[in-house]
């Protein structure tokens, strides 16, 4: 080997290493983000992220166990209150790899959105979210920040979660999950190493599926169940808005099985469907996303 090449690949080695170095260095900004997550989640909450959670969603966020279970109506801060916890578990544990998995990627995005939703307009003044993120700037796909945690988004495909290691897994909309069994299976090996844990909510869809069995199986007892309807999510104990949940309840007049699933969280079925819930889940393709063309028309795309 020439001494041209031989310095060539230690430069690179070192610049590596620097790269390296500089993403996973302490700033100012995430110490003082560090100090109020240390002081534990709820304040972390209030002071970090700008709310106080509801009382449901205080017991979900304060609950230790290492599987969870959210069934929650539309409109109760499923997702806002997971995104939080799932940032918190990322600023206290330098390294932390973690893993958001939905129906689609798309849906899996949207819950980095959320998260970098906190980092942008939620941080307090003195904790410029700019010093907190590797690069200085918020990823439609991840969230990197400056301590090694990585909260990556990821494809409704058990091979793509069964590949790297990681120490928690949020899985948005569970239920809508199509292959739920394999991606369980793959999520439990993935978390295997690590004893990781899984956050898994949706709104009720289809019995023939394992987020049924998370909420209410035997054998999956030692899950942290949340089950969350519109009266406790009705404001002023929860987000729900009174105009809107008249709205919403005036839309589904004709539709009660939709009502009970979206709004009382509870499994029902349309017995005068012609196809059954779980056939139309297992119909779905993770890679197509449904794009607006215009104000009238949208249809599947490949993405």
């Amino acid at each position: 080997m020439s001494w041209t090449r031989l310095l060539d690949r230690l430069l690179r080695k070192v610049l590596a290493a620097n790269r390296k170095a500089s993403a996973t260095a302490s700033t100012d900004a995430f110490d003082r983000l560090k100090a109020i997550a240390d002081e534990g989640i709820m304040p972390f909450c209030e002071k970090a992220l700008g709310f106080t959670p509801t009382d449901y969603q205080a017991k979900f966020l304060l609950d230790t166990r290492q599987f969870e279970a959210q069934c929650w109506c539309r409109q109760s801060g499923k997702d806002y209150s997971a995104s939080s916890k799932l940032f918190w578990f990322a600023v206290e544990n330098e390294g932390g790899q973690y893993a958001v998995v939905g129906p689609s990627l798309r849906q899996s995005k949207l819950v980095i959105r959320k998260i970098n939703n906190f980092i942008q307009n939620k941080l307090p003044k003195e904790i410029p979210y700019a010093e907190i993120l590797v690069g200085r700037k918020t990823l439609r796909t991840k969230v990197a920040l400056v301590n090694g945690a990585v909260i990556e988004a990821y494809p409704c495909n058990p091979d793509t979660i069964r590949g790297p290691t990681l120490n928690g897994i949020l899985a948005t909309e569970f239920n809508f999950v199509k292959d739920d069994e394999e991606m369980y299976d793959a999520i439990l090996f993935t978390l295997g190493t690590t004893n990781g844990f899984l956050i898994a909510n949706s709104t009720p869809w289809s019995r023939d599926h394992i987020f049924y069995k998370m909420m209410k199986d035997k054998d999956f007892e030692d899950f942290g169940r949340h089950p969350v309807n519109w009266q406790q999510a009705l404001e002023p104990k929860g987000p729900l808005k009174k105009n809107v949940l008249e709205k919403i309840k005036k839309q589904l007049a004709a539709d009660p099985w939709r009502w009970q699933r979206e709004m009382e969280a509870e499994w029902s079925e349309d017995d005068s469907c012609w196809l059954p819930q779980s056939l139309i889940g297992q119909c779905q393709d993770s890679i197509l996303e449904i794009r607006v063309i215009d104000k009238r028309h949208s249809f599947w795309v490949v993405n």
